[in-house]
């Protein structure tokens, strides 16, 4: 059985302008142990479905489908069977380290209070656990920084704190936000092994969220490709990056520098910007960006056709040169 299942899961937000179709009916699993990386571009709806999962959306998003996390429904229960799930079960790394640990709280108040809530743990044991936790994050002199205070950590310390709290209570499933997001390049570096680690010795499953395809080739098993709230293709690493079957991905892949070809060449890039999620087309939402246009794609919304058990994409065209 998947750890999770997500069955057109669509997300839309009631604003005074009008209804944003944030998600628009995505589906995908994951396996226990398993890396998951949702791509695309900002907007297109990765981080909306994961708040979704979470229970975590503005007072104005409503949310349908289904989730079901080891066969359980989960999707919109009531906050206090869902806080069953949360934090103990399944857990989230906000986009922002800098944001999301409270500043007017020490890192021990911060831990010690998810164990005693979650795991009825005392604060003496709890205090002993968040201290293991530190050091099986990295953190030096964990036993000399736990009563500090945020602002008293740099960017990647703070952000080995959050993946510290999210693993306190031994999840089965961690949520990654972006979590490289305003980080230099060696410190993401270090959190992308940390969090391969940490799949390595806890047995966790992780959706790992990015629009960086470097990051997703060095830690990810598979790969699901979003643009305007809906799915474009998904499927392993290999089918992703070596034979992709959609046009965004391939112009996703094209973007990225590479160091394996000769000479100086100027990157490719997608034309255009990304419609409006207040006016989605009634078609294929990359038509009017795409080198392959036809017709129908502007008329129709592609259906997901499956090439193999675990390759899926959403494209009129069949084949692509």
């Amino acid at each position: 059985m998947p750890l999770l299942e997500v069955d057109q899961l669509v997300v839309r937000f009631d604003t005074p302008d009008g209804a944003v179709e944030a998600v628009n009916g995505i589906s995908f699993s994951l396996e226990p142990s398993e890396v998951l990386a949702i791509v695309g571009e900002s907007g297109s709806g990765k981080s909306q479905s994961v708040l979704s999962i979470m229970g975590l959306l503005a007072a104005n998003g409503r949310c349908s489908g289904s989730v079901r996390y080891r066969g359980e429904e989960i999707l919109n229960l009531p906050t206090a069977q869902l806080n069953l799930f949360r934090g103990d079960r399944i857990s989230m790394i906000f986009q922002d380290p800098m944001t999301s640990l409270n500043p007017y709280l020490t890192i021990a108040r911060q831990m010690v209070e998810v164990l005693v809530l979650h795991k009825g743990m005392s604060e003496a044991e709890a205090r002993r656990t968040a201290l293991e936790m530190l050091d099986a994050v990295h953190i030096p002199d964990a036993r000399g920084r736990i009563d500090r205070y945020p602002h008293e950590f740099s960017g990647g310390m703070r952000q080995r704190v959050m993946i510290a709290i999210a693993l306190l209570c031994r999840p089965d499933l961690l949520i990654a936000d972006e979590p490289t997001t305003a980080l230099d390049v060696t410190v993401q570096a270090q959190i992308l092994e940390l969090l391969s680690e940490i799949r390595r010795e806890f047995g966790t499953a992780i959706i790992l969220i990015t629009h960086d395809l470097g990051v997703v080739a060095g830690s990810s098993d598979r790969a699901l490709v979003m643009y305007g709230g809906q799915l474009m293709e998904y499927g392993t690493l290999d089918e992703i990056f070596h034979h992709s079957r959609h046009p965004y991905t391939r112009g996703l892949l094209r973007s990225v520098p590479r160091l394996d070809q000769p000479g100086l060449r100027r990157l490719a890039t997608i034309p255009g910007n990304p419609p409006s999620l207040l006016a989605l087309p009634a078609g294929c939402p990359f038509a009017a960006r795409c080198e392959y246009q036809e017709p129908r794609c502007l008329r129709e919304r592609p259906a997901a056709e499956r090439f193999s058990e675990s390759h899926i994409k959403a494209c009129h065209r069949s084949m692509l040169p």
